[in-house]
């Protein structure tokens, strides 16, 4: 190599060096606030949506699962804050999050999920979310799947209030609040 080459090859390191560190570690590693991202489906009863957009209120309560087995703890919150019931005003969605399974097992899936819940209205609250189920909870900022999560959420997806487990007074007063702005 000549001496015009180690010299722009001692250059070339040196800028690239510079400019490696020059780059606040923070800004290779910017996190956008934690929001729902937009997803489309249907509810049980057969009427599409897209979400956040169609969220029934400007805050609406919405209890994520993710696997057959935590329908008892989102009972517990759907029991606990009394949402099925005649006269309910909480706006809520209860939205299983599942890997997207092909067009058969959404078929399987869905008509499963018809049949357990007898209740038309309590079946327009069930908002099953076919997607990379990864990448939903990437944007929702929950990292684990482990224990169902009970969120308010903005009609622009913005997580506002974040609860996770089954329902207990003390969560649920804490969700109450998020869903008045108090």
């Amino acid at each position: 190599m000549t001496r015009l080459g180690r010299i722009l090859l001692v250059l070339l390191s040196v800028a690239l060096t510079a400019r490696v560190c020059s780059t606040p570690p923070e800004a290779a590693e910017v996190n956008p606030a934690p929001r729902i991202p937009e997803v489309t489906g249907k509810d049980l009863n057969g009427r599409p949506w897209k979400a956040p957009g169609d969220f029934p209120a400007d805050r609406t309560l919405l209890i994520l699962g993710y696997e057959q087995e935590q329908q008892a703890a989102i009972d517990t919150w759907t029991a606990g804050m009394a949402l099925a019931q005649p006269g309910n005003t909480v706006p809520w969605i209860e939205m299983p999050v599942i890997d997207e399974p092909g067009m058969v097992m959404r078929w399987i899936i869905d008509t499963g999920m018809q049949r357990g819940i007898p209740d038309k209205d309590v079946r327009s609250h069930v908002w099953t979310v076919y997607t990379d189920r990864k990448a939903f909870l990437k944007a929702c900022g929950i990292e684990s799947v482990d224990m169902i999560h009970v969120l308010v959420v903005a009609r622009d997806g913005t997580i506002l209030a974040r609860e996770s487990g089954r329902h207990t007074e003390e969560a649920a007063a804490r969700m109450r609040a998020a869903l008045h702005d108090e």
